[in-house]
């Protein structure tokens, strides 16, 4: 008896030994966020594909009413695929079929169902491919199929959005210009908006894409300074010019809208120096008349994710239902938009939103080209977006937390920050 004893106790340290050598299961990433999606239909312009991979509940894909209907993202290389999440709004798939693919038109099914339930559905799943779809075959309800968040987990795929951009520093960030090598394209035929210079990344990828909107009497000088800075640290830049210099700032919304329409089919489209530069993913900046312009665009546009509001100048607005990242950049000193009238009752209105609300020094002219400290405003301004567009998070430390400190504490800086973090 006691050398069984013996035995079976040198067998359980043994075997306690080789689990506690034995590695952990690697975790499965996140490898549909922020990549381009694709799709059979959409409801309207405000449920577009890429809403489903944007990283936010609070947007959607909702498809036209009918049967099949399917959804798509490219994971942007090939990649090894362990588990959809499907997070469905009211109307969602009775049967379905999760689906890969190498080259987006040959497709195997990985999971198939005619009992979906809706609600959120975690499906476990054994497949390779560098494309992921939803094929939905019965509907549930009498409405389309609906997906706030279409997740697809496990390794490999493309360079997740972020990687190719180095770890940024006070240092980087504060240069006119970040890593990346950029280029210019003139818009073909801008469609409700007078002209559009697009700034973008020469290196290979896809990429978030913001618009810039000038203020009253403005151009495309207004904010000239702003596009290289950001199209090199990873984004789609179309800087607009307005239909005429005078328009409203409602008219300038409707124009940062029309903006971000163009510059998704110019993604979309081959034969441009944009095909596949484009992710879907959509924010927007702007002066003045263009600021508030941004902050309709952010209440009536669900495509834009997040929004950069300068100097902002909208009289009798309530943009108390925009629920989207907002910065507002304002001007001690400024005459004509002080952020006492304008910019600081939205911000305390918009209880749903990250919120950050940064005064410098200077007139109304500050955020333009040639004012104002640009080493610090395009700091700012590169890491919220960074942070919001790209769900990049090395980004967060310049906005909330010690690192940003040094600039929230210098009063010769910064006249009044406020914020929501930690976001």
């Amino acid at each position: 008896m006691t050398a069984l004893i013996a035995l079976a106790t040198t067998l359980g340290l043994a075997l306690a030994l080789l689990t506690a050598a034995a590695p952990p299961a690697a975790a499965a990433d996140l490898l549909s966020q922020g990549r381009p999606a694709t799709s059979s239909s959409t409801e309207n312009t405000s449920t577009p594909a890429s809403a489903a991979v944007d990283g936010n509940t609070g947007t959607r894909w909702s498809s036209t009413f009918s049967d099949p209907q399917w959804l798509s993202v490219d994971l942007g290389a090939a990649a090894t695929i362990s588990q959809v999440v499907l997070r469905w709004e009211t109307a969602y798939a009775r049967a379905f079929q999760i689906q890969t693919s190498a080259n987006g038109t040959a497709w195997t099914t990985v999971h198939s169902t005619t009992s979906g339930t809706g609600g959120v559905q975690t499906l476990d799943v054994n497949g390779n491919g560098r494309y992921v779809r939803m094929l939905g075959t019965q509907r549930g309800t009498t409405y389309g199929y609906s997906l706030f968040e279409f997740q697809v987990y496990g390794s490999g795929g493309g360079t997740p959005p972020g990687n190719g951009i180095p770890d940024p520093t006070a240092t980087s960030l504060e240069t006119a210009n970040g890593p990346l090598t950029t280029a210019n394209y003139t818009v073909p035929n801008p469609s409700g908006y007078g002209s559009g210079t697009v700034t973008y990344p020469t290196s290979s990828g896809s990429y978030p894409s913001v618009v810039l909107m000038p203020g009253y009497q403005g151009t495309q000088q207004n904010l000239q300074w702003l596009a290289p800075r950001l199209a090199s640290w990873g984004f789609v830049v179309v800087n607009v010019g307005t239909n005429t210099l005078t328009d409203d700032p409602e008219s300038r919304g409707r124009q940062i809208s029309a903006a971000g329409t163009q510059l998704l089919a110019l993604g979309n489209a081959a034969g441009n120096p944009l095909s596949g530069k484009v992710n879907g993913t959509l924010g927007a900046v702007g002066h003045s008349m263009g600021g508030g312009g941004v902050m309709a665009a952010l209440r009536d546009d669900s495509r834009f994710r997040a929004g950069v509001p300068t100097a902002p100048y909208h009289p009798n607005a309530n943009f108390s239902s925009v629920t989207e990242p907002t910065f507002f950049l304002t001007c001690q000193s400024d005459s004509v938009a002080h952020g006492n009238t304008y910019a600081v009752p939205w911000y305390n209105s918009m209880s749903q939103a990250e919120k950050l609300y940064i005064e410098v020094p200077g007139d109304h002219l500050c955020p333009m080209t040639g004012s104002g400290n640009k080493a610090k405003q395009g700091k700012w301004i590169v890491s919220f977006l960074s942070l919001w567009l790209r769900a990049d998070t090395r980004f967060g430390p310049f906005l909330c937390g010690p690192v940003r400190d040094p600039d929230k504490n210098n009063t010769s800086l910064v006249t009044r920050w406020m914020d929501t973090c930690a976001f």
